[in-house]
């Protein structure tokens, strides 16, 4: 009788200790919308987390600091700055919650991550607002480039930070290289979700290969063979429900595109990425 007493007792503790060993493997794997305790600090682009009974290190996706390790042990201009406001930030946030793009993991297999503080800012955007980063992009993990471009693109006006340098700004290409000639208008209304594109010149556009950006989004609409005939116009549209139009009307393929509680410009791209047209959402 105690024999199987015995046997029962391991059968009801077997699965019970299978579960234990799952739960350990999955609190050690770093999830979204979690609140993640910082434990360390490295440099401005690098920190750790506790993930269960582990340390993650963290590398903040698309951006990257100045170097405050060196060969010769001479910090990159602005990398102690970069790294100090990386530091006190995460110190007052205390814990960071996560997001991620396609690659969650870099060679070095650090987790790639946007850096949510607790007050809602974003670490990675405030880094390039202060001018103490770069936009840093590798491919699949495009997500947010134009997005963070423009962020990028204000530091540089305001010269702040790493751009403080006439002699960086110089050397650094900018990210928006406009086209020689356009004459192509383009119209956004953000409640019904259209973007009307209209060709006031006298020539067809095939717009193969071109772009529409929701900027504020960072939510791209890329053209497929479509030719654009002179003195017309097509519409883009990002609604739930289609409305008749008397243009050619083009589907996003996704809804609610444009942000109505804040300001969100449009670009438009041609197939060799030179900005054709803006609208300007003032």
């Amino acid at each position: 009788m105690k024999r199987i007493i015995i046997i029962l007792l391991m059968l009801i503790c077997m699965p019970l200790a299978g579960c234990s060993a799952i739960s350990g493997i999955s609190s050690n794997a770093v999830q979204v919308n979690h609140w993640y305790q910082v434990t360390d600090f490295i440099d401005g682009d690098t920190f750790k987390i506790q993930t269960g009974s582990e340390e993650t290190t963290i590398r903040l996706l698309y951006v990257d600091t100045p170097e405050t390790h060196t060969p010769n042990n001479e910090p990159e201009a602005f990398g102690l700055e970069a790294s100090a406001f990386t530091k006190d930030l995460l110190s007052e946030s205390q814990e960071v919650k996560l997001t991620f793009d396609k690659e969650q993991k870099d060679r070095f297999e650090r987790t790639l991550a946007v850096v949510e503080l607790k007050d809602g800012r974003i670490l990675n955007e405030l880094l390039l607002e202060s001018g103490l980063a770069k936009v840093l992009i590798v491919e699949p993990n495009v997500k947010m480039e134009n997005a963070y471009k423009q962020l990028e693109q204000q530091a540089k006006q305001n010269k702040k930070g790493i751009w403080s340098s006439s002699s960086e700004i110089a050397h650094t290409e900018f990210p928006v290289k406009k086209a020689a000639r356009s004459g192509v208008v383009v119209e956004v209304d953000k409640q019904a979700e259209l973007v009307t594109i209209t060709n006031t010149t006298s020539d067809n556009i095939q717009m193969n290969g071109w772009k529409l950006v929701s900027v504020r989004g960072n939510q791209t609409y890329p053209f497929g063979a479509y030719l654009l005939e002179a003195k017309q116009t097509v519409v883009i549209t990002s609604a739930d429900v289609l409305s008749p139009s008397e243009f050619d009307l083009l589907q996003w393929g996704a809804t609610n595109i444009w942000n109505n509680k804040q300001s969100d410009p449009a670009e438009l791209y041609n197939q060799y990425n030179e900005l054709v047209s803006v609208w300007e959402d003032n």
